[in-house]
């Protein structure tokens, strides 16, 4: 299959925390802060974030602060369009996928230095696989699953063959990302503890500082290999991005209303509407992969009941916490998958708020009304435990609204909030009848992730026709079959109450007036800055 055939369609258990705490990273089609006229060269872009930085080696963290500053160093082979979530042309300027997505062959573009003057060369290419393998134990691992089936690269001329032992469709998806970057020869020779602040990059952006509260990077010059969805060659605009950790969200939205900084991340709900009214540019896109929602332990005996599970999703108004807690740039969940997912089916008809269906779905499989209003059967209340994280601001508030809803129907939750390590070793005991989670990820795979019967299997999922359908979709190149599997993989979660979606995490930005081009990308971090500019 051709890439231009492919580039036409739209077109992972994370180990450990890195599927469960995905919340707070950060791409509607792409949305940008206005242009305010002629784009000109030149200034400083100030960047408050809500934490540093952890590392410029794109390979070791994937926080959305480390991603904001590793996607300005690093180009990629292919990228994703944030508006279509086609996979398109950058340093690979084509390739080819063999029948059953084991084989991708990628050529590469020519005249593309790093960032130290050394050619983009296939051997370079190679090498950088060459070391993902070497280091896999290292990588951080939220890309654990791309590469787990990785088991070489061969280089030919100016293509690079990658192959894998089992069918990887996902990998051109996750290729895109920083975090399989292609990274200079000087970075590859060091250990990978030691890369750091030390990193070669072919991106418009070189790293000039890096430090525990953040890091400068500057424009270099002669640059012109853009990805396939930007609208020009050459440089920056900016001479300088400085990236600075500001923890605190009301700190970070009064340095940018005072004009401390040009840009924030991370704003909280409750800041969006005073900083439209101030004058502020502010820009949301929600993210792609898992809606944030409740999913079942299913082992649990009184969610062990597909019909429990479904009183308890008609019990839940996704659009009362939106409108409560949020504002207009989040949105009710309209299916798993946010609407900015490859792959995405709209299964709004099925994903509804009705308390009078649920209580009768409960009174069908024999729980009863008791005095204090909680529900019993055989002795045992329908109390059920949720546990829960507390990455995102709004988790509490939404849970503990949810709580109040399920309660009119005689559902009695009780809310355990948890560290990152107390949460992991209660979902391996099986502690909860419900955990509240999302994932980001601009693919469809994200499902198989969430819902595969195969180690760890957190959730305790036993559905072989689920699996059949999951690991399907991960051998089919033809995006257009893919999406139908897909599909599918959505109506039947939902169908079983596998999962009860609540609304759309929301990735949001914020800037002056006078900075333009700043973008999304389709995973809903922060775009490319080569385009940005200040008026």
């Amino acid at each position: 299959m051709s890439a231009r055939r492919r580039t036409r369609g739209a077109l992972a258990v994370v180990a450990g925390l890195a599927l469960f705490a995905s919340a707070a990273c950060g791409g509607s089609a792409e949305e940008a802060a206005p242009s305010g006229g002629t784009p000109k060269p030149g200034g400083t872009l100030t960047f408050a974030l809500q934490s540093a930085p952890l590392s410029a080696n794109p390979r070791a963290f994937t926080d959305s602060s480390s991603v904001y500053l590793t996607r300005q160093l690093f180009d990629s082979l292919v990228e994703q369009d944030p508006g279509t979530g086609a996979i398109g042309p950058w340093l690979a300027e084509r390739w080819d996928v063999n029948t059953d997505a084991t084989a991708f062959t990628f050529h590469l573009r020519d005249g593309v230095t790093f960032s130290d003057g050394t050619p983009l060369t296939a051997d370079v290419v190679k090498a950088n696989f060459d070391d993902i393998i070497a280091n896999r134990a290292k990588l951080n691992p939220a890309l654990a699953p791309s590469v787990a089936n990785l088991t070489g690269a061969k280089a030919d001329g100016a293509a690079v063959t990658v192959t894998f032992g089992k069918p990887s469709a996902p990998f051109l998806q996750a290729l895109s990302s920083p975090g399989l970057a292609i990274v200079g020869e000087a970075t590859l020779k060091l250990p990978f503890e030691e890369r750091t602040d030390k990193v070669v990059g072919s991106g418009p952006f070189k790293l000039d500082a890096f430090s525990q509260s953040g890091a400068t990077i500057s424009r270099r010059t002669g640059y012109a290999w853009p990805a396939a969805s930007d609208d020009r060659a050459g440089d920056a605009y900016l001479d300088k991005v400085e990236f600075t950790a500001v923890p605190e969200a009301g700190v970070r939205t009064g340095g940018l209303q005072s004009g401390q900084v040009r840009a924030i991340g991370d704003v909280p709900p409750a800041d969006i509407q005073a900083l439209r009214d101030g004058g502020q540019q502010v820009l949301a896109r929600p993210n792609p992969g898992l809606v944030l929602g409740l999913v079942p332990i299913q082992e649990r005996p009184a969610v062990s009941d597909v019909n429990v599970r479904k009183a308890i999703a008609l019990a839940i108004d996704g659009a009362e916490v939106r409108d409560t807690l949020l504002s207009k740039d989040f949105a009710p969940a309209t299916s798993v998958l946010a609407k900015t997912t490859p792959g995405y089916a709209d299964l709004s008809a099925k994903i509804r708020f009705d308390p009078a269906e649920a209580a009768r779905l409960l009174d069908a499989a024999g729980w009863t009304r008791t005095g204090d209003g909680v529900r019993e059967k055989d002795g045992q209340k329908l109390s059920l435990v949720v546990g829960w994280f507390p990455i995102y601001s709004v988790n509490q508030k939404a849970l503990e609204l949810i709580k109040a809803q399920t309660a009119k129907v005689g559902i009695e939750l009780k809310l355990l909030e948890q560290t990152g390590a107390q949460l992991l070793e209660g979902l391996k005991k099986g502690d909860y009848d419900f955990f509240w989670t999302n994932a980001t990820h601009a693919d469809g795979d994200v499902l198989r992730a969430s819902f595969s019967g195969a180690p760890p299997n957190f959730y305790r999922i036993d559905d072989p026709a689920l699996e059949k359908l999951l690991q399907r979709q991960i051998g089919e190149g033809d995006p257009a079959v893919r999406n139908a599997t897909l599909a599918e993989i959505q109506h039947h979660v939902v169908d079983q109450a596998l999962y009860l979606p609540v609304f759309e995490l929301t990735a949001v930005l914020a800037t002056d007036a006078k900075v333009n081009g700043v973008t999304f990308t389709a995973s809903s971090g922060l775009g490319r800055l080569r385009d940005a500019w200040l008026s």
